[in-house]
């Protein structure tokens, strides 16, 4: 019986192959992007998955009631974390966490790795698998070090590396580490990676702050008992907080701040570990965080495509449904059940289907290195040793296969066997099935097409709105770890005078933007002010920055070489002046350290974006304080010949520092990097419209086929009684217009609603405008009407005497 409904389902499917074709590429291609789509949200969720007490493992951050709102971080003190696991029992583990890079050197070779500093427990709470040593060893010597399997490699070849010792150079200070450990490398789904670990007794700050509970500069990590409850985590760090953040606590109330609705002004909190990698609000952990907005944006996605492929199956499937009439009426005639019928017409569904499912996976195959690279994707598709991609495949198929066969099948089914043999069978007025089919498509279409163009206008703008800083014609040059960047910047400095395409060169201890190194920074410091409490931004710099940075100074001067004092001076943006008081500042002294002579104001310049567009222009003070490093040196070159310059410039470093590597990038470079995200979400939503805009022509190609099939006649008699073919063609057009008008009427709420949520995501955004609306349904209605044209000339154009003896 099976191979026999098999036979007649080939059979069927080769007489109507041109359908078929047209089922099977929708369906192909659907099911290749799902593929993608699919594995790369899978892959987003399953960040740091791999720990095994990931569920007990949270973060610490801090919230404060400010005047001007929350403010939420996960930078903490140094003497916080033996604090709290001391007066808190339940407490299983705790680490620190801090990072920086060194210059590692043995054996005559020296290279550049990230170094880790963390607690002892720190490999006891995450699963990092131990080729060599054990995690309860691991970092039980103050100067022991863990390394990665790749690390390791790369310092020691094929050599036995337990116990070997290293130098690791530091902000300029060698020391020697013993290598206790070596593990497996982490997996590119981890939200904390490096190179190494040590100690966070190594930490830069450690000794300067370690009973400095206001220099909040690294993240902590806590494992509680099993059993405990850690919601009621932060009502039982009160005390905690009341002891130790006293003078935090203290300055809010003289700013004003009121508490939370917990009669909180200042809290500690935890976060699960578990969601850091969509920890945005927080900061993350290493930076490797990402809204939530983007894979949820993904798999959305991936259903409309799903969909729309399945109504276009749906209404091919009806299309051709009424060519078959006949073929149903004579089964049945000749004996066939409901149920043989609906077997028979399930199997080609199948065979579609299946056939679908295995070119969509090649294709998916094919398109997974293109893929990848857009979407800076990890995935892998290995159906035969990872359950889960074979389970997600089969759920696909067996969806795409109940979704899309059940409606044409049970349709063909109940025709009436009588007239069908009669030949009077007909479909009467268009189904509100079929409608609401046509609508559901275009709707989700014109969506899709909305999105995209407030996603590229978004962006645009933020590639374009000026920051107030030359981002075009400046290089940002990384100082490695190895080198003293005060000592790098002088020798750049003075060897680039000869070169006459630089215009000026400086230093800073924060790059702009996200450069090639990948690091992304920032130092805020807070102290009191004629009775209230004042924070800012701070930033390390050298002489002639403003210059080199083109930002203009409004009052007062720039740090002058010859003025010793000026190491102690600052130079103001105009949001710390308004924080000030706003009025006669140059020359004000400001207590910003303690027990270091007054910060004296000596310049106020023009606010500039030193952070991305999401955030608005903060308070920022400018210092020549030695305490913060030159970890950029910036150079500014003459317009006109900007890689002749860059390469002139990289043979210079590479002829002074030929160990050191050369990761400068433009400035302009580095800003984009900030909106990678946006930039990803834009492309899907591109890739997204384009093929659910394809896939709803082709479902609508297929239902203009249908309703011509259905009024053959009508239009022969219309052409006989003197109808022209744009009459025809206007004719056949009319009522899908109305139906794509009213798809579009649905999407816009929807549209709007999204958009203008995720807007709210940037300090400075694009106003969401009438014309992008009108612009998506006219884009709509042409795609349609195009599609719908070439079957109405075609039958407008027929023979009607043809037309008429058709039955």
């Amino acid at each position: 019986m099976l191979k026999n409904y098999i036979k007649i389902a080939w059979r069927n499917l080769w007489k109507g192959r041109i359908f078929n074709f047209m089922n099977v590429t929708g369906l192909s291609v659907a099911v290749a992007c799902c593929t993608l789509i699919f594995l790369t949200v899978y892959y987003e969720f399953s960040y740091d998955s791999f720990h095994e007490n990931i569920d007990n493992i949270y973060q610490v951050y801090n919230r404060s009631n400010r005047p001007t709102g929350v403010e939420v971080s996960t930078a903490c003190p140094i003497p916080l974390a033996p604090a709290i696991k001391a007066d808190y029992p339940f407490i299983k583990y705790t680490t620190r966490s801090g990072n920086s890079s060194a210059e590692v050197r043995y054996g005559g070779k020296t290279i550049e790795q990230d170094v880790h500093f963390v607690d002892p427990d720190f490999f006891k709470m995450f699963s990092f698998s131990f080729l060599k040593g054990n995690e309860a060893g691991a970092l039980s010597g103050l100067n022991s070090v863990v390394l990665t399997q790749t690390s390791a490699k790369a310092i020691f070849g094929t050599e036995d590396v337990q116990n070997k010792t290293i130098t690791l150079n530091m902000n300029g200070q060698e020391m020697p580490f013993v290598v206790s450990g070596v593990i497996k490398d982490i997996p590119d789904n981890s939200s904390i990676t490096f190179h190494m670990a040590v100690r966070f007794e190594h930490f830069t700050s450690y000794k300067a702050d370690m009973d400095n509970w206001n220099n909040r500069s690294h993240f902590l990590f806590l494992q509680f008992k099993d059993g405990y409850d850690p919601s009621k985590f932060s009502q039982q760090l009160k005390p905690f907080v009341n002891r130790y953040y006293a003078e935090s606590i203290n300055n809010l109330k003289k700013d004003g701040a009121k508490p939370d609705v917990n009669g909180n002004l200042f809290s500690l909190a935890v976060a699960p570990f578990s969601n850091n990698h969509f920890a945005t609000q927080m900061g993350g952990v290493e930076g490797s965080e990402v809204s939530k907005i983007y894979p949820i944006s993904l798999m959305v996605i991936g259903c409309f495509i799903l969909v729309i492929a399945c109504i276009n199956f749906i209404n091919l499937s009806v299309a051709r449904g009424f060519t078959r009439a006949r073929e149903v009426g004579v089964r049945k005639t000749l004996g066939a059940g409901k149920l043989q019928l609906l077997a028979q017409f399930w199997t080609e569904t199948i065979m579609v289907c299946l056939t679908s499912t295995l070119i969509g996976l090649l294709l998916a195959a094919l398109l997974m290195k293109p893929f990848k690279a857009i979407f800076r994707s990890h995935i892998e598709l290995k159906m035969m040793v990872e359950p889960k991609q074979l389970l997600g495949i089969l759920i696909i198929f067996m969806v795409v296969t109940a979704v899309a066969g059940f409606y044409p099948a049970l349709m063909m089914i109940r025709y009436k066997t009588v007239a069908v043999l009669k030949g009077t069978i007909t479909a009467g007025k268009p189904g509100k099935l079929r409608n609401t089919l046509l609508v559901v498509q275009f709707a989700l279409s014109t969506l899709l097409i909305i999105c995209t163009i407030i996603t590229w206008q978004q962006i645009t703008y933020l590639n374009n709105k000026p920051l107030g800083y030359n981002k075009t014609e400046v290089l940002s040059i990384p100082v490695t770890k190895g080198q003293v960047g005060t000592d790098a910047l002088h020798v750049m400095r003075n060897v680039l005078r000869a070169n006459n395409e630089v215009v000026a060169v400086s230093g800073a201890y924060m790059n702009m933007g996200r450069g090639n190194d990948g690091s992304s920074m920032s130092s805020i410091l807070g102290f009191e002010y004629q009775g209230h409490e004042v924070r800012t931004n701070i930033q390390r710099i050298d002489y002639d920055y403003l210059k080199t940075l083109d930002i203009k100074l409004l009052e007062g001067r720039e740090f002058d070489p010859e003025r010793a004092t000026d190491s102690s001076a600052v130079i103001i943006n105009e949001s710390m002046a308004r924080q000030l008081g706003g009025n006669k500042l140059i020359g004000t002294q400001l207590p910003m350290l303690d027990g270091r002579p007054k910060a004296e104001i000596v310049g106020i310049m023009k606010d500039y974006n030193f952070r991305s567009l999401h955030e608005e222009i903060a308070p920022l003070s400018l210092t020549m304080d030695k305490d913060y490093t030159i970890n950029y040196i910036f150079v500014k070159v003459r317009p006109g010949n900007l890689v002749h310059s860059y390469d002139e410039i990289k043979r210079t470093w590479k002829k002074e520092y030929p160990n050191a590597e050369f990761l400068a990038s433009w400035l302009n470079e580095n800003t984009e990097r900030q909106y990678l995200n946006e930039k990803r979400l834009s492309g899907i939503f591109v890739s997204g419209a384009v093929l659910a805009i394809v896939i709803s022509c082709i479902g609508l190609l297929a239902i203009s086929i249908m309703i011509v099939i259905q009024r053959t006649k009508e239009i022969g008699i219309r052409k006989v009684l003197g109808a022209n073919v744009a009459g025809i063609v206007l004719m056949l057009s009319q009522d899908f217009i109305k139906l794509v008008l009213l798809a579009a009427v649905m999407a816009f709420p929807v549209a709007w609603y999204l958009m203008d949520h995720w807007l709210q995501g940037f300090a400075y955004r694009i106003h969401i405008q009438w014309w992008v609306f009108v612009a998506a349904t006219l884009l709509a209605m042409i795609l349609a009407v195009i599609t719908v044209s070439f079957q109405s000339i075609k039958a407008a154009l027929a023979n009607p005497v043809k037309s008429l003896r058709s039955e």
